[in-house]
């Protein structure tokens, strides 16, 4: 099985609330992109448009590898804008007060799933059937691009780790980062602790990124790890929070599921993290219980129930961490307390027929459509129907 081999293969369009979102402050914008990471999207218009990025309102974050649709909102001041190049257009389509992240509703798929063998259909139907039996309501991969190795820089932090914590940040990296700055990555792991001659690469070789000069400028000065942390990016801060977070959730719900899946009908993915816990049927008054129930994020200043309590201080344990400890990462940021439903359960979901894969000789490709609440991800419900 195999997705987004490509972009029309992963097909994202924003579900918003008109109603929700009227006023008149703003302009709204639907955006449509292609093979751009939102973020980036957001800096291009922002300096396309001489618009400061704080400026953009939007609901949510989209996939890089996909063919999205989202909606931003930006200040009438700025007058009304248009854009409609090859893989970035903003269309105007009406007003809007400014739009925040708790106003998206949620998200419509158009999901092209391949390289699907013959012998695997009948199984992959079965799991299909069940589908509307949801899938946990899983943090999935797009959540921990920050984790190498499994290891988590805010949980480095919390142990006190700040050099291990600097190392992952300055030494690892994924393919699609930049050439210039993976060969700064690799020099600086190559000369690790030397930041005289780390420094000196910088400079010979122009790197003008502010994080890596200025922590390396920090550590140069002080070798003090712990203060270099303060020349993080912010948006940075806020993903190694947010991934370490997740995947405690995602291990105290798969502790909380041992109790009512049996056995015989779990079935394990292995992901970045470890291992997500499936389940293949779930008895109807078990899931007609879960079906509407949350289950809290950890946060120091959560306020908890025995049952969760017991869960959470059983996963701390195991990561060797108490609660009070948590209080350790406000040098980057703090875990906020939130809930979360256990399951994700796609809605108005339609599943095409199985055709032969034009990319993949002696193949089959399998496209399904459905629609999902915010927060919850669709190739989680993917993985559970092709387990």
């Amino acid at each position: 099985m195999k997705l987004r081999m490509k972009p029309e293969d992963f097909i994202v369009e924003e579900i918003v609330d008109f109603e929700k979102i009227k006023g008149n402050k703003c302009y709204l914008y639907k955006l449509t992109k292609r093979n751009i990471e939102s973020l980036k999207a957001f800096s291009y218009i922002s300096k396309k448009f001489k618009i400061p990025l704080k400026d953009i309102g939007y609901c949510g974050l989209k996939d890089r590898h996909a063919i999205t649709t989202q909606y931003i909102s930006i200040p009438k001041k700025y007058g009304i804008l248009e854009l409609d190049e090859k893989n970035l257009k903003v269309k105007h389509i009406g007003e809007s007060k400014f739009l925040l992240l708790g106003d998206l509703e949620g998200n419509k798929f158009e999901i092209t799933v391949r390289d699907i063998k013959k012998e695997d259909i009948e199984r992959i139907k079965e799991n299909l059937r069940n589908l509307y039996l949801g899938a946990p309501n899983y943090f999935d991969s797009q959540r921990f691009g920050s984790v190498f190795n499994k290891k988590f820089i805010a949980k480095e932090i919390i142990k006190g780790n700040y050099e291990e914590a600097i190392k992952i940040l300055l030494t690892k990296y994924k393919k699609s980062e930049k050439k210039k700055i993976k060969d700064l990555k690799r020099f600086i792991n190559q000369h690790w602790g030397d930041w005289s001659k780390i420094w000196k690469y910088i400079e010979d070789n122009n790197i003008k990124a502010k994080m890596f000069v200025n922590i390396v400028r920090e550590l140069k000065k002080s070798n003090d790890y712990k203060k270099a942390l303060k020349y993080v990016d912010n948006r940075l801060k806020k993903i190694f929070v947010s991934a370490y977070q997740s995947y405690l959730w995602n291990e105290c719900v798969k502790e909380f599921l041992y109790k009512y899946i049996p056995k015989e009908d779990r079935v394990y993915y292995k992901y970045e993290c470890g291992e997500l816990m499936f389940y293949l049927n779930i008895d109807d008054d078990i899931f007609l219980e879960l079906k509407n129930k949350k289950f809290p994020t950890i946060s120091p200043d959560g306020k908890y129930n025995d049952d969760e309590l017991k869960i959470i201080n059983k996963i701390l344990k195991k990561e060797n961490i108490r609660m009070e400890e948590l209080n350790k990462l406000n040098i980057i940021g703090r875990f906020i307390y939130s809930e979360r439903n256990i399951l994700n359960i796609p809605k108005n979901l339609k599943v095409g027929n199985f055709e032969e894969d034009e990319l993949n000789k002696n193949k089959y490709k399998l496209k399904l459509n459905f629609q999902l609440n915010k927060g919850s991800y669709a190739t989680i419900i993917i993985k559970r129907a092709f387990l």
